[in-house]
């Protein structure tokens, strides 16, 4: 274990070998970058036009990204030093992810949670996002830094802590508008800590202000540019993007997928034979599958919604995961209701009709090591069997992708 100062090198080696080659396991970014290119010279040639008129390119990615990055192509740099650069800034996600596992786990040995944050570097969509330049991982970067802060507020509950929690998750929210759902679970703890107060009314008063360019800049829109839809043959009903039985099925599903080398490798402490949830969960599920309609030309769906339309071109074999997916979760609730908010602002992130494995990977595995409320049992979770399990589980994803 003390060469793995050492090792922490390869995985960046790896990173620069992907980016020279150009690889793109999700399979979609190369594309969605080229195509944002155009928005990008767009933003070059005419800033405020482009920025006002924004809902009339199909996209549904925040223009923050796309708005700097135009800066490095007024400039003239060359397309494959501004794609370097972007790949270094968000080097610093399994740099944060460390910081954060240090604080959660203070008496863990630091080798074992370097290991645990290199894990990062064999996630298909750090990857691609990172090669192909992508809001969400940077988004992903500045949500993980306001857990960094939130996770020192729980030590020393300081407003000034709680105010550096809020202005990072604002410029997570700024870069990939998905994780703006996340300011309300901040907010009931920092709500329990200082009860209605001037410290409440500051926080209250500090969000809404941050919050106004967003919501000015929504509102000057005729569109919405967050529900643009990905479907390919563009064959969805206006009416199905109400359909909640596809995301209550869907995301426990890729949620239950990153959680299974906790339960492989028994390092959580969760009682899965509960009969009351047993019944919830087919019940759950049997009211849910009625109305479900999801469709593989949609594209997306999550790993096992693919692997069961694959194996047996049916709903089946992804139902029964769904099952355990969804035990799995009312147990996880059952431990703590803060799970349970969690959980709700999961599914509530992705307002889109589709739903893509990349917008929770590894996004998942950072907040069920850093925010769920589990109690984990540390002797199995940090060791080299268990973190080489981690490993073999994201390189099968990993090559999954990139053989789908």
């Amino acid at each position: 274990m003390q060469k793995s100062k050492y090792l922490i090198f390869l995985p960046y080696l790896f990173l620069l070998l992907a980016f020279y080659f150009g690889v793109d396991p999700n399979g979609g970014a190369w594309k969605d970058y080229l195509y944002h290119k155009s928005v990008i010279d767009d933003f070059k040639i005419d800033f405020f036009g482009t920025l006002f008129n924004y809902d009339s390119y199909s996209t549904r990615h925040s223009p923050v990204l796309l708005m700097f990055l135009s800066v490095f192509v007024k400039f003239e740099i060359h397309d494959y030093l501004i794609r370097l650069f972007f790949l270094h800034v968000c080097l610093l996600l399994p740099i944060i992810f460390y910081k954060c596992l240090i604080l959660k786990f203070k008496s863990v040995r630091k080798d074992y949670l370097k290991l645990f944050a290199c894990i990062i570097f064999l996630s298909p969509s750090f990857l691609s996002l990172t090669i192909w330049p992508d809001s969400r991982i940077l988004g992903l970067l500045l949500f993980s830094l306001s857990i960094f802060y939130f996770l020192k507020f729980k030590e020393d509950e300081a407003f000034l802590t709680a105010i550096k929690t809020i202005i990072f998750y604002t410029a997570a929210s700024y870069i990939s508008p998905n994780f703006s759902v996340f300011s309300v679970y901040f907010f009931y703890f920092f709500f329990k800590k200082f009860k209605i107060g001037r410290e409440i009314l500051l926080i209250v008063l500090l969000n809404f202000i941050l919050a106004l360019p967003a919501i000015f800049y929504i509102l000057s829109l005729d569109e919405i540019f967050l529900f643009q839809s990905a479907v390919p043959d563009k064959t969805i009903q206006k009416s199905d993007y109400f359909n909640i039985s596809n995301k209550l099925l869907v995301i426990p599903s890729i949620i239950f997928f990153y959680c299974l080398p906790f339960l492989l490798t028994k390092s959580i402490r969760i009682k899965i034979i509960d009969h009351k949830n047993i019944f919830l969960s087919f019940l759950f599920l049997a009211i849910l599958s009625i109305s479900f309609n999801y469709n593989p030309n949609y594209t997306g769906g999550g790993i096992f919604f693919k692997i069961s339309h694959y194996l047996t071109g049916s709903n089946y074999l992804f139902f029964i995961i769904s099952f355990f997916s969804i035990l799995f979760l009312f147990n996880v609730i059952k431990i703590s209701k803060e799970n349970l908010l969690i959980i709700f602002l999961l599914i509530l992130s992705n307002p889109q009709f589709t739903i893509y494995h990349k917008y929770y990977d590894p996004f998942v595995l950072i907040l069920f090591l850093l925010l769920f409320k589990v109690k984990f049992n540390k002797q199995n979770l940090f060791n080299i069997r268990t973190i080489f399990i981690f490993y073999l589980h994201m390189s099968f994803f990993l090559i999954l992708n990139f053989i789908k």
